[in-house]
């Protein structure tokens, strides 16, 4: 087996994959360990990623994060942690962006490619040091 690899895994339940703006994801998250690990912590974040092309490159950059600890370093055997996350609020900018002729122009941007939607997801994290992490990542939209 290879160091880090099959040594557990996280699984994720969400009251909805679909959040409006400014409101509430709930769930559970289940860590499941084939032996005890000692952990720096167990974290779920609400991450928005967004492409972006610049000079004929294109990258994903993290245009959003909302970090919760579940609990802190400790071995960890399993369990399972309930959470709640805030979803973004779009700003009155960004609203108004999706309007007129501001609107037209970000939507002619993203029809070229250079924007694209932000991308939100819940990732859930066994931080495990001199290890690989164990991880759980479910996509969601924010409307």
């Amino acid at each position: 087996m290879v160091f880090g690899i099959g040594e557990g895994k996280i699984g994720m339940e969400l009251n909805t994959h679909d959040v409006s703006s400014g409101g509430k994801i709930s769930g559970r998250l289940r860590l499941e360990l084939n032996s005890p690990k000692h952990a720096k912590e167990l974290r779920v974040e609400l991450i928005g990623e967004q492409r972006r092309t610049r000079r004929g490159k294109s990258r994903k950059e993290v245009v959003y994060r909302f970090k919760q600890v579940l609990d802190g370093e400790k071995e960890y055997t399993g369990g399972e942690y309930d959470f709640e996350l805030q979803a973004p609020v779009k700003s009155e900018l960004e609203k108004e962006m999706q309007e007129g002729a501001a609107g037209a122009l970000l939507g002619a941007a993203k029809m070229l490619g250079a924007i694209s939607p932000v991308e939100y997801y819940v990732v859930g994290t066994l931080d495990i040091p001199m290890s690989m992490d164990i991880n759980k990542r479910v996509q969601i939209a924010v409307v």
